[in-house]
């Protein structure tokens, strides 16, 4: 029998068990490094929301009698 990429000499089992063992252990690792604590919590990263509004929005525009509204316009 030819030895695998990894010529370790292990079983064909034996070595997808380690390299599964292997990124799972990495996934684990990762998801402790970056996800385990979320930016707001640690440096508590608030947006007003009178700013969320205002860019989502857009300034309001004052409604005079003066100014029509598309639902205003005659129908045709």
């Amino acid at each position: 029998m030819r030895p695998g990429i990894l010529k370790t000499g292990l079983p064909l089992w034996a070595e997808i068990t380690l390299i599964l063992a292997l990124k799972a252990l990495l996934l684990w690792g990762a998801k402790q490094l970056w996800f385990s604590q979320p930016l707001t919590r640690t440096y508590q990263m608030t947006v007003p929301q009178d700013a969320i509004d205002q860019r989502l929005i857009g300034p309001g525009d004052p409604i005079t009698p003066e100014t029509k509204r598309p639902s205003d316009a005659p129908r045709v």
